[in-house]
């Protein structure tokens, strides 16, 4: 079965916000971890800093992955 130019964009479209929701959801995660195990090792002010940037971080790489994967695994199912 092909598609359309436009299924194929509604494809990429809905696997970059599925992409985004997984991203958000893994920078909760090492959010509330993170900031625990940070506040153990450093003082208040520093490990809060230090909890948003590795959540930032793992949250953006997360959201690119698995938007990358399902826009893949989508086009190839359809064509």
């Amino acid at each position: 079965m092909t598609t359309s130019a436009a299924d194929a964009r509604a494809y990429r479209v809905a696997a970059r916000a599925t992409g985004i929701g997984i991203g958000l959801l893994a920078f909760m995660i090492v959010w509330l971890v993170g900031a625990r195990v940070a506040g153990r090792i450093w003082g208040p002010p520093s490990s809060a800093v230090v909890a948003l940037v590795v959540s930032v971080a793992v949250g953006t790489v997360a959201a690119l992955v698995a938007a990358r994967r399902l826009a893949g695994r989508q086009l190839s199912e359809t064509r």
